[in-house]
């Protein structure tokens, strides 16, 4: 059985845990937006509209100072200047744009920048600012540049007046009488109630008119010198950055009510019904105060909403805090205890060792704070402080002890040690003092020293640390006074710990005692002979034992005092028989508790809110298309589909865990852990989650899910075995047949199987039985009593009771059942692989035993056949059977019965010699034999079962056997149902192959989806997926707006976001994905695991493309073909210039494009580019037959319009009229007239065919993007060509983004790069491979092509390599081959090898070739023989170091020209071949005549002869040969003209084809007369030509 291959988990796209989503979010950086622009272009109104739609901080260049974040630190400044009547220094407002930009609400929100950098560059210059920008911490994602002609921008700005009362701004339509008037005409007419109103508006507007002044900025003279001086200062190419990140918000609220507060809060303006604010890990504990080291419950009235969860806040000033900016409050470690903890004990305890320990536990938990926890034993430090003072009266020595005791303690004995002599003179002094008297202190003083100690220590913390908390106190005085002194000065802990050993008296604290003390102790004992296993009761231990019974007194007596803190948890732990690690992990998990996710029953308050959110939804106005599908649902189906399930979805996740056992929870043992619904098996189970749910959710990847496991369910004869054995081996797991299994295991002792199916009709062998015994008779009675013995096996209980149930059905017991069923859900490897079990359950009770033991199959499948059906299959086969054993019974009885006789026959004459006692106890034995064992032959025999009688028993065995399976059947699918075990009905009717076929498709859904199988998704309606987005509820995921099923499948394009694409999404985790059909949402919604492991989409690219060709070759169809999927608009230049006329009718260009239309005229190619450049602004085009001149190119040209990729549709002037007939026959024509005459297509057909060639050409050497298509395909067939070729092109150039802005080398074939750029930024080896120089150290000149397909760019330089080898190699490690680490550098151009024409040789004379003009390659690789010595050619030659060599061929020319160093220095041998001079051909004698002249031609022609043995019909052999060579003379003849060979070559053809008739018609022609229609396919014709060519003169050849 081969395993199921486990697959390599791929990686997600999205980050699949939710809290790892979060923290992905509020680490990314904001996204920020830089607008610029010409002076007065709108970067303003601009900025502040996107800033409203994206949720960010406007920053507007002065406008800033009416920010009041802004200002706050120049107000002074401020206020006087502007008191003074002066401006706001250029210095002051970038100070300012730069403090914004530092804020804590733009470090959140991010920000629109506008205004900046300013033309003024009084303080800065442009240059200057713009570094500024770059050096930003929080750097623009988006630069905008608004695009404006000089002339429209000067018209609208100088058109502008102001009012100087109120300073509002006018435009010239608000002013303008004439403008006013015009619109008033185009506008419609008013309605007659409006009438005397807009009398007295137009008054007011008049005299409004007479008061408007126009600024001196907005004069005509002065605008034109800003934008002048914009475009000489300013205006530079700007990189587009994209970004991913989305902002968020916080939604405030208030809350008057305290009960319930979460629940009431999380309905609370809500998203939509069924998305409610979620809670957080803070419970109700303040962020804000929380981060500064305080555990502070929020305010409910002070409530917000971030990322979906909820927040209370403490006060108002931490409510502004949190609000500016909550991402410092919410990253990890946060939320975590503050760790203010007191620990108190006996002595012994462990007390010293706990603090140790939870100091280091949270130094090392939270790395990136370098969080600090001091511990501070204050009995020991107070007491010896003060002591000292107390009993030391020299006031000198006491601030010198001050000052050194200060440095030990807040210095951490730094400076001061033990050893110091000085201060071991005073400790003896004091200690003596203090032994002669007590010291008491009171609670003040320690509550004070403890306080200076924590802040001196917070001194030197990390920049950032918490301002209080980070301290453990061990042994604090424990008394209600301390406590209270504690509580007046804010210092009270979060967590008090108590170490207790209440437990056999104190044994762990006093066995620990007397280890320390072992010695001493020990003596003592001996002393007075004492047992040592006795020690608890030693007269030694009775000080420490009133110790601890002191100390429990006084924490019964200060518990109660605690408690009434409700802050503080106490934490009282048993020491006995705990390492000090479980007792730590114990406090840590009381302190960490209230900063944890809490789960809880499912209560009637959670179904009551889940009630209410489906009844809003139900009463929506606008119903998504889910809802729509649910309705044709059942109220409760629909109501299931819609809740928000847990990790495992319906299944029980402990069951999961720890069974790993797809396991249906039941709804009435529903939990709820973090808003998210969770099924349990049982109480227990849901108890046991809701202690540690952590364990048993998903984090970073889903839950594996168990292998497939399949009950297959079927009466007998439905064909269950057949199809499970095919589906097992179709998907790979286990075949268990239940009842072979069971008699697998009575086969060794019962050594065949037993059973209804294999015991049919025993009583038909007894006829055998008694012939076999009857033939060897003599030794009946010695076997008879062995073969007794051998069968008799004797059976266990167990087996008795499976032999026992497949005899006669009975019921196997539970303790048979937990011996075979678990194991193939709980052992390999069955628990790993998976099976499909054949006929398990059979009965409800069985069924129940599953339930019972929590094995559940993922599915039951149930072969559902009629009683006919099993009659048909089953009724045949029996039938056969027992006309065979009716047959072997007739042929026993008739050897039975001869047998009898000769038995007889020998019995009466037997042995005559023998004594007659002898012969009578014979006869009476063969004759008791034969009475006993046989029928006398006079007894009547029992009648034979017919053949009718037998069919009617057989059905009536089988219908009843079929009824009592059904019935149990049906028994067991109640029982699956109760257990909610999903099940599927196939008809078995059918053929077995289309039944397994059937079986199949249902179950290749659960194999296919089984990495989905706990993923739920929710689909919602466009509008709340948007809204859930701004409000950031949930994330946007990695594809924006992708398509994941589409890029899955190979998709690159992004169709364009428009309001004709219907959007569709879906909620999946904390992600929206939008999918552009509801099939494709459908599919992940089946399956999102799938879709979510593939790569992130790239950046999408703005697709240019340009469609060419004759009239009616199809251009406009394939442009409208990709409006139609992609958004991308068709864009012929017709529909640049309408688009200009309808959206820019006032502008310079729209006022040009009428006057020329107006009078007639076509629009000049100038006019219409600028249109076309107008039109390429909104979104990606498919330029519709646009260029069709040379001129209309250059043009384009200039305006750095480019296509990508330019399609010409190939077609002849034939099939261009050929259309065009066809599209006036055609019914959808339009009803205007249409320029489609025969006479305009051709003018347009012959224009077109004279100018393409030069467009062609320029763009196949220019920018090498020029690609012809065959338009006689099929529409279709040039659409997927197309579609192909762009899909090619948009990938290699997204490949290119982003490889160079990973700083790799990156292709650039297909950049539509033009040779004057690749010759401007070419590397330092030029035109020369660095591969091939690196690797090989040659010279390969990569100029002799003009392509870049092996061209690649690195660095900003662009370097050409020979072969896709030297590419591949190139893009791995381009910075081995590049300087510095380039072995080899390019040699400088006068010691670089120079081709040379032959031309450019002879301009050379008299200059001559080196090596007496042979050729060195030949002779160096020749190994410098005589015979290498071969004389170069002048055609191939090259200049090497000012000398001039000629080479036999090209080949040994391009091999100088890679290895010059190699070829260029070699020395003649002293012995040279003689001068050889040419020799006339005519001074030949004849065999070399015939050798040099015609030898070759002959030779070709006569080997053709010799291969083809040609024979032409009623011609002789030897007259066709003579014919053939002739015509291959003809035909090869390099003097003939071309049209004379090419004749020739089609009569030699027509010559061979001819000569094919004779063997075609001698293999083909049959002997007898064919009917034509059974004749090869092509006879008749053969034939005919055959016998056309018996008169025919062979002339014709």
């Amino acid at each position: 059985m081969a395993s199921q291959e486990e697959k390599q988990p791929q990686p997600f796209t999205d980050i699949f845990d939710e809290d790892e989503a979060e923290k992905f979010f509020l680490l990314s950086k904001p996204t920020c937006i830089m607008v610029l622009g010409k002076p007065g272009s709108g970067k303003k109104t601009l900025a502040r509209k996107i800033a409203q739609i994206w949720k960010c901080i406007l920053i507007e260049g002065k406008h800033a100072l009416c920010l009041e974040h802004c200002i706050k630190f120049i107000i002074p400044v401020c206020q006087e200047l502007l008191s003074k009547g002066q401006s706001i220094s250029e210095e002051l407002v970038t100070e300012m744009i730069l403090k914004k930009i530092e804020s804590p609400e733009v470090a959140h929100f991010g920000y629109v920048l506008s205004g900046f950098p300013s033309l003024s560059e009084e303080y800065m210059t442009v240059s200057q600012q713009m570094e500024k920008i770059k050096n930003l911490k929080l750097k623009p994602d988006f630069l905008i540049n608004i695009k404006c002609s000089d002339y429209d921008l000067c018209q609208r700005i100088s058109g502008q007046r102001q009012r100087p009362d109120s300073g509002q701004v006018y435009q010239r339509n608000q002013w303008d009488p004439n403008l006013i008037e015009k619109q008033k005409k185009n506008s419609d007419q008013l309605e007659e109630e409006n009438e005397e109103v807009g009398v007295e508006e137009m008054e007011e507007e008049v005299k409004m008119i007479h008061q408007l002044v126009q600024r001196p900025e907005d004069m005509l003279e002065n605008i034109e010198e800003r934008v002048g001086l914009y475009k000489d200062t300013m205006l530079h190419s700007l990189e587009a950055h994209i970004t991913s990140g989305k902002n968020c918000i916080c939604v405030y609220f208030c809350f008057n009510k305290q009960d319930e507060l979460f629940r009431v809060l999380s309905s609370f303006k809500l998203i939509a019904p069924r998305y409610r604010w979620r809670r957080s890990r803070w419970g109700q504990v303040c962020p804000v105060a929380l981060k500064k080291g305080d555990i502070v419950m929020g305010i409910p009235d002070l409530a917000v909403s971030f990322l979906g969860k909820m927040y209370t806040l403490s006060s108002p000033e931490a409510l502004k805090t949190f609000m500016l900016n909550p991402r410092p409050y919410l990253l990890p470690p946060m939320p975590m205890p503050p760790c203010k903890v007191l620990v108190f004990g006996p002595p012994v305890s462990g007390r010293t060792t706990i603090c140790s320990l939870i100091a280091n536990k949270y130094k090392g938990k939270v790395g990136l704070y370098m969080f600090y926890v001091a511990r501070v034993s204050a009995e020991s430090l107070l007491n010896t402080f003060f002591c000292l003072l107390l009993v030391i009266p020299d006031q000198r020595r006491n601030m010198k002890i001050v000052k050194c005791f200060k440095k030990s303690v807040l210095l951490e004995m730094s400076e001061l040690t033990a050893d110091h002599p000085e201060v071991q003179a005073v400790v003896e002094e004091a200690v003596k003092r203090a032994s002669e008297s007590e010291v008491t202190l009171s609670p003040e003083i320690y509550a004070e020293i403890l306080e200076r100690a924590i802040a001196e220590k917070n001194k030197d913390r990390f920049p950032g640390a918490p301002e209080k908390g980070g301290w453990v106190v061990d042994n604090y005085p424990l008394s209600e006074g301390h406590w209270s002194a504690l509580s007046e000065r804010g210092l009270l802990p979060d967590t008090v710990v108590c170490l207790k050993d209440t437990e056999n008296d104190g044994g762990c604290i006093l066995y620990r005692t007397y280890l320390a003390n072992k010695d001493e102790i020990n003596s003592k004992i001996l002393r007075r002979l004492a047992d040592e296993n006795d020690l608890l009761n030693i007269p030694e231990m009775e000080t420490i034992k009133e110790k601890i019974e002191l100390f429990m007194n006084d924490w019964q007596t200060m518990e109660s005092e605690i408690k009434q803190s409700s802050l503080v948890q106490v934490v009282a732990l048993e020491i006995a028989e705990q390492t000090p690690e479980s007792l730590l992990n114990q406090i840590i998990l009381v302190m960490e508790e209230p900063f944890k996710y809490h789960g809880w029953e499912l209560s009637n308050e959670d179904l009551d809110e889940e009630a209410e959110d489906l009844a809003v939804e139900a009463e929506a106005v606008e119903d998504n298309e889910a809802e729509e599908e649910e309705n044709e649902e059942d109220e409760e189906k629909a109501k299931e589909k819609k809740r928000h399930m847990g990790d495992t979805k319906h299944f029980c996740p402990v069951s999961l865990k720890e069974d790993y056992v797809l396991y249906p929870g039941l709804s009435e043992h529903a939990a709820k852990y973090r808003e998210k619904i969770y099924y349990f098996s049982n109480l227990e189970y849901r108890d046991k989650f809701l202690k540690n749910p952590e364990e048993y959710v998903a984090h970073n990847e889903p839950i594996q899910a168990p292998p497939l496991r399949v009950c297959l369910l079927g009466t007998h004869g439905a064909g269950k075995t057949a199809c499970a054995r095919w589906l097992a081996d179709k998907f790979g797991i286990f075949h268990i047949q239940f009842k072979e299994y069971l008699q697998e295991l009575l086969l060794p002792k019962t050594k065949e199987k037993i059973g209804l199916d294999f015991d049919e009709e025993p009583e038909e062998d007894d006829d055998i039985i008694q012939l076999q015994e009857l033939q060897d008779l003599p030794q009946t009675t010695t076997k008879t009593e062995d073969d007794e013995s051998k069968q008799e096996v004797e059976l266990t209980d167990e087996e008795e009771a499976i032999k026992a149930n497949l005899m006669d059905g009975q019921p196997l017991p539970p303790e048979i059942l937990d011996n075979i069923v678990p194991d193939w859900w709980r052992k390999e490897p069955f628990r790993s692989t998976g099976f499909i079990l054949d006929g398990f359950p059979r009965t409800s009770d069985e069924a129940q035993y599953l339930s019972e033991q929590g094995l559940c199959p993922d599915v039951a499948v149930y072969i559902h056949v009629e009683e006919s059906d099993i009659l048909d299959r089953l009724l045949p086969p029996r039938l056969k059977k027992w006309k065979e054993r009716q047959h072997k019974k007739a042929e026993n009885k008739k050897k039975l019965k001869d047998l009898k006789a000769k038995i007889k026959v020998l019995a009466d004459g037997e042995n005559y010699e023998t004594s007659e006692e002898e012969d009578e106890t014979a006869n009476e034995d063969i004759e008791a034999i034969l009475e006993e064992e046989f029928f006398e032959e006079e007894e009547e025999e029992p009648e034979e079962e017919q053949e009718i009688d037998a069919v009617e028993r057989m059905q009536n065995e089988i219908v009843e056997r079929f009824d009592s399976e059904r019935e149990s059947i049906e028994g067991v699918q109640e029982e699956l149902e109760k257990f909610l075990i999903p099940q599927m009905e196939i008809s078995g009717r059918r053929i077995l192959r289309i039944v397994r076929y059937q079986i199949y498709c249902k179950l290749n859904s659960l194999v296919e989806n089984r990495g989905s199988i706990f993923e739920k998704c929710y689909p919602i309606s466009l509008p709340l997926a948007h809204k859930m987005l701004v409000f950031s509820y949930k994330f946007p995921s990695s594809f924006g707006q992708w398509d994941p099923i589409k890029l899955k499948e190979g998709e690159i394009i992004k169709p364009a976001q428009n309001y004709e694409n219907t959007l569709f999404p879906v909620i999946h985790r904390q992600y929206v994905y939008f999918f552009s059909s509801k099939k494709n949402r459908e599919t992940f919604m089946n399956n999102p695991i799938k879709y979510i492991c593939q790569p992130k989409p790239k950046p999408p690219v703005p697709v240019k493309i340009a469609v060419v060709g004759p009239p009616k070759s199809g251009k406009t169809t394939v442009a409208k073909k990709f409006e139609s999927v992609y958004g991308l608009r068709k864009l012929s230049m017709g529909d640049a210039i309408r688009l200009v006329l309808n959206n820019q009718p006032e502008s310079e260009l729209g006022l040009q494009l009428k006057w020329h239309l107006h009078r007639g005229l076509t629009v000049p190619d100038e006019l219409a580019i600028q249109a076309l450049d107008v039109a390429l602004m909104d979104r990606v085009v498919v330029i519709d037959g646009y260029p069709v001149t040379r001129k209309q190119v250059n043009l384009l040209e200039s305006a750095r319009i480019i296509p990508v990729k330019i399609f010409e549709l190939e077609m002849d002037a034939k099939e261009v009229f050929r259309r065009a007939l066809l599209d006036k026959e055609s019914t959808n024509r339009p009803s205007y007239p249409v320029h489609d005459s025969s006479q305009i297509l051709a003018i347009k057909n012959s224009y077109y065919r004279q100018h393409i060639d030069a467009i062609r050409t320029y763009y196949k050497k220019e920018h090498q993007n020029w690609y012809v298509i065959d338009a006689f395909k099929s529409k279709w067939w040039i659409w997927d060509k197309v579609l192909q070729e762009v899909q090619v092109i948009v990938k290699e150039i997204q490949i290119y983004l982003e490889r160079i802005r990973e700083g790799k080398a990156a292709s650039i074939a297909d950049l539509c790069i033009t040779p004057e750029e690749l010759q401007y930024r070419l590397g330092e080896f030029g035109q020369y491979c660095p591969v091939s120089l690196a690797d090989k150290g040659e010279l390969v000149d990569c100029s002799v092509t003009s392509s870049l397909q092996f061209a690649a760019e690195f660095r900003a330089h662009y370097y050409k390599m020979a072969s896709q080898e030297e590419l591949d190699k190139f893009l791995s490690r381009p910075e081995t081959y590049v300087p510095p680490l380039a072995p080899h550098p390019l040699p400088p151009p006068d010691k670089l090898p120079q081709k040379l024409t032959a031309a450019e040789v002879k301009a050379l004379f008299p200059k001559s070739a080196e090596m007496q003009g042979y050729c060195p390659v030949t002779y160096l690789d020749g190994k410098q023989r005589y015979e290498a010595l071969v004389p170069g050619n002048t055609e191939y030659a090259a200049k090497y170091q000012d000398k001039l060599y000629v080479f036999e061929s090209e080949e040994k020319l391009l091999k100088f020209m890679r290895l010059p160093e190699k070829y260029w220095n070699l020395k003649l041998p002293h012995k040279l071949p003689p001068v050889r001079e040419p020799i006339l051909l005519t001074a030949l004698p004849m065999a070399g005549y015939l050798e040099q002249g015609v030898a070759t031609s002959l030779i070709k022609a006569l080997n053709e002869v010799g291969c083809l043995k040609p024979k032409f019909p009623f011609l002789s052999v030897r007259r066709t040969a003579l014919l053939f060579v002739a015509c291959h003379l003809k035909a090869h003849n390099a003097r003939s003209p071309a049209h004379r060979r090419q004749a020739y070559l089609r009569r030699l053809a027509r010559l061979s084809e001819h000569c094919e008739l004779i063997p075609y018609l001698g293999r083909a022609m049959p002997r007898e007369y064919t009917e034509p229609r059974h004749r090869p396919l092509g006879f008749d014709l053969k034939l005919q030509t055959f016998l056309s060519l018996k008169d025919a003169s062979p002339s014709f050849v």
